[in-house]
């Protein structure tokens, strides 16, 4: 690249620094200049034809140093602002360049903490559980379709909680609400009705357990059905962390965890 910033073939152009700067602007204007100045230098003396000797030296040579030191002091403020603006379009790039990324990293940490947080939460999302109905008293290794022993079995409404991760979980606790159900469109509501002290040791992955919901829960010649009731549970993932599903079926951390 040449000194005045203008590119040569084959060669990137780039910023032109001050002093390349400087170089340009002195090749470009010395001819002005140096117009400007005989002109300047023929108007003094037109002005002065009458006062001064044109061959009183010393007074040339002060007209002359005058005359040279303002153009100085010109070029030196014209340089000085070209080298604020200068310094002033880098701070400015320098400083979005610093909020780009700034933001990108606080992008990639929240991205980061979205997917550290959908890993603790992967097995637990696979747990449920709902009020359904099902053949009670049948052993488990019996409990499949066309089984003797389903076939025979009576109906019974309970809960039905289902792992259906990869990994067991451990200490299961289920909870039964009643619905309160305002019928007018707006939010329904459930209230705790029954939590059996008994739990789940174990519930294998991808299995299914039933628990039954006593006859002496619902009230006299109130209905049983998954109308009226709904499930929550409350179970530990293989991980050690404490999770409920609440009567709406929200997964809630139940360890203190953030």
């Amino acid at each position: 690249m040449s000194d005045d910033g203008e590119a040569v073939p084959g060669e990137v152009l780039t910023s032109r620094g001050p002093v390349a700067w400087v170089r340009g602007a002195v090749r470009r204007i010395w001819v002005p200049a140096a117009a400007a100045l005989v002109l300047v230098l023929v108007a003094l003396g037109i002005i002065f034809r009458h006062s001064l000797s044109w061959g009183d030296v010393p007074t040339w040579v002060l007209a002359v140093t005058t005359l040279l030191a303002f153009l100085a002091a010109a070029f030196a403020g014209l340089v000085a602002y070209e080298l604020l603006r200068v310094e002033s379009a880098r701070d400015q790039a320098a400083s979005v360049e610093r909020s780009r990324v700034a933001a990108e990293r606080r992008q990639t940490e929240a991205e980061r903490a979205a997917q550290r947080e959908a890993d603790r939460r992967a097995q637990a999302n696979k747990v449920t559980a709902w009020f359904d109905s099902y053949r009670a008293g049948v052993p488990r290794d019996q409990y499949y379709p066309g089984s003797p022993a389903v076939a025979t079995a009576p109906t019974t409404w309970g809960a039905a909680i289902q792992n259906a991760s990869e990994l067991p979980i451990f200490d299961v606790r289920v909870s039964f609400y009643r619905v309160n159900d305002p019928g007018n469109g707006s939010s329904w509501t459930a209230d705790l009705r029954y939590t059996p002290p008994e739990r789940f040791r174990v519930i294998a992955p991808s299995h299914i357990r039933h628990f039954d919901l006593p006859s002496t829960v619902p009230k006299t010649g109130e209905e049983c059905n998954d109308y009226v009731y709904v499930v929550g549970v409350e179970f530990t993932d293989a991980s050690g962390v404490r999770w409920m599903r609440d009567a709406h079926g929200a997964l809630v951390d139940q360890s203190g965890s953030v």
